[in-house]
């Protein structure tokens, strides 16, 4: 009995001393690591969201982390992808790059520093007329193309098929992510859904120009033509509600008012479906929160050389270079008057914010931060 209970004793001990060796978890392999979020426009609410969950993300894995705002500047860009590359970072997150340029830019840059990661947001790779790949290198995009038709479906609801619509934007081949969002319309337009009353395109991508431009078409357009009016861009958006804001055959003065909507989100764009949700209806947006998240996971588990568990949720599909994150819509008669653009998610629908969009591993699981 007492070599039992001795021996027991021995038992326990051991687990107690290798208890805090079992429950250690081994450091996350990109622990120590260094990268940058590297954006070319100027500082918005929606990119600090970005910027905020990638800091968030690092700091749990024990990653530094820097950021970078270039105020519209490519130049600036440019040299700042320099500076960090040469500086010995291990990971560069860029964001929008210019259609004609990148491609050329970002091949030095991977030919140069070959053990350097890069995922780039919104940036097409294109030259000699056509879309490029970088290989090892993963592209991220809002899914344009929904981001449009979650707007057009709504329409429907409220008209049927057929219903009349007008587009703001600046193309084709302006920029990518206007062209992507042109082969959402395309498709309703071909199969009736919609019916295309005309368009209406900003001579700057300027709130003043989209107003200018937008105030002259109401001018020679008749409200009993057109069921509503869908922008490809929030500041045209801006620019379209302030030109129906001031038109009493538009505005609700005389007769209904005309609704819109339009792709992406900012606090003036909620403001004022807050303000008028019977003009500004919807907003076709992504959780811009998450979105820093995705774009930071594709960028660690490049650095880990974990490229099959980058995750697509647009296709369902593992280990692609190129991801999408599917658009929502944002409806007006659903926002709380305390809703704000950090906070949408408390109103969204589930596409909004979805943490099954998230690529994962075992030493970054989707709650991690959450």
């Amino acid at each position: 009995m007492k070599k039992f209970v001795a021996l027991a004793l021995v038992i326990m001990m051991a687990v107690v001393l290798c208890a805090p060796a079992i429950a250690a978890e081994a450091p996350a392999p990109v622990a120590g690591k260094k990268v940058a979020y590297i954006m070319q426009l100027t500082s918005m609410t929606i990119f600090q969201m970005w910027k905020d969950s990638c800091a968030d993300l690092c700091k749990a894995l024990g990653v530094a982390f820097d950021f970078f705002f270039c105020d519209n500047d490519f130049n600036k860009w440019q040299d700042t992808i320099r500076t960090c590359a040469a500086a010995g970072y291990d990971g560069l997150l860029l964001s929008h790059g210019n259609k004609d340029g990148s491609y050329v830019f970002l091949k030095e840059i991977a030919d140069q520093y070959p053990d350097l990661s890069i995922v780039c947001f919104d940036t097409q790779f294109y030259a000699d007329g056509e879309n490029q790949k970088l290989p090892g290198v993963t592209q991220l995009f809002q899914q344009d193309k929904s981001l449009v038709t979650v707007l057009l479906d709504e329409f429907i609801k409220e008209f049927g098929e057929g219903v009349r619509l007008v587009k703001v934007w600046r193309g084709p081949n302006y920029n990518s992510p206007f062209d992507r969002r042109e082969v959402g319309w395309e498709e309703y337009e071909a199969a009736g859904k919609i019916v295309t009353v005309g368009e209406i395109q900003p001579l700057q991508d300027t709130v003043d120009s989209a107003n200018t431009v937008s105030a002259a078409y109401l001018q020679g357009l008749s409200r009993g033509d057109v069921d509503g009016i869908v922008a490809y861009y929030d500041c045209y958006g801006q620019g379209l509600y302030n030109a129906i804001f001031e038109n009493s055959n538009f505005n609700g003065g005389n007769g209904s008012a005309l609704p819109m909507s339009s792709v992406d989100i900012d606090p003036v764009d909620v403001t004022n479906m807050l303000a008028r949700p019977d003009i500004w209806t919807a907003a076709g947006t992504t959780d811009w929160t998450l979105n820093g998240e995705i774009a930071m996971r594709l960028l660690l588990l490049q650095i880990a050389g974990e490229y099959d568990k980058i995750y697509d949720p647009a296709s369902g599909q593992y280990g692609v270079d190129v991801v999408e994150v599917p658009g929502s819509a944002i409806l007006a008669s659903d926002l709380r008057p305390d809703s704000n653009v950090e906070n949408l998610s408390e109103i969204a629908p589930d596409t909004y914010g979805n943490l099954s969009y998230l690529s994962v591993a075992d030493w970054m699981p989707a709650g991690l931060i959450h």
